[in-house]
């Protein structure tokens, strides 16, 4: 209150940001009494309003994951369910009916996602689970395919790849569960 009082006066006394009828605010003093600018400054002020605004999006976006932890876990079980069946696959006729199938793992894991995240904003993982969905879509049953032909070089870098995700998932959600609240 006693704030709010201190800006009223210095806003409407002589020489104060108003003019003295209460109309528009008058332009700041100019000339040599006025302390320059410094660009450097400036700079670094909002280099420092950036840092802290990406450090609270990110304390924001751990607390939310925290709240939706057995969600992730859903989420993650499926896929990696999903990944299993295909490593089951011992034939391309196998693993063709896995990929057949694989939409309606698909849509699940997609109405899962939109039950964490409705907006789809502020959830940091929503991006992965959908390379990993991508991945099971098509990359991996291709790469299962031609390790049954005798190329096993795709199917090596198709799991590194998903399990590098995965291990970026878990890393994140096991953060986002030590987190305190605010």
């Amino acid at each position: 209150m006693k704030r709010a009082a201190l800006l009223l006066a210095l806003a409407f006394a002589p020489g104060g940001a108003w003019a003295a009828d209460g109309g528009l605010p008058q332009a700041p003093p100019s000339g040599p009494g006025r302390l320059p600018e410094d660009p450097a400054l400036g700079a670094r002020s909002t280099a420092q309003w950036r840092t802290f605004m990406a450090a609270e999006e990110r304390e924001r976006q751990l607390q939310f994951d925290r709240k939706r932890i057995k969600q992730h876990r859903a989420v993650l079980r499926l896929l990696k369910a999903a990944r299993a069946r295909y490593d089951r696959a011992r034939t391309k006729a196998a693993v063709e009916a896995v990929r057949i199938g694989f939409p309606a793992t698909a849509d699940d894991v997609h109405k899962r996602m939109t039950e964490i995240d409705h907006w789809g904003n502020n959830s940091k993982v929503l991006a992965d689970y959908e390379a990993l969905l991508h991945m099971l879509a098509d990359d991996y049953a291709a790469a299962r395919i031609a390790a049954l032909d005798g190329d096993r070089a795709p199917l090596d870098r198709a799991r590194a790849d998903f399990a590098a995700l995965q291990k970026k998932i878990a890393t994140w959600l096991s953060e986002a569960a030590e987190s305190k609240d605010d």
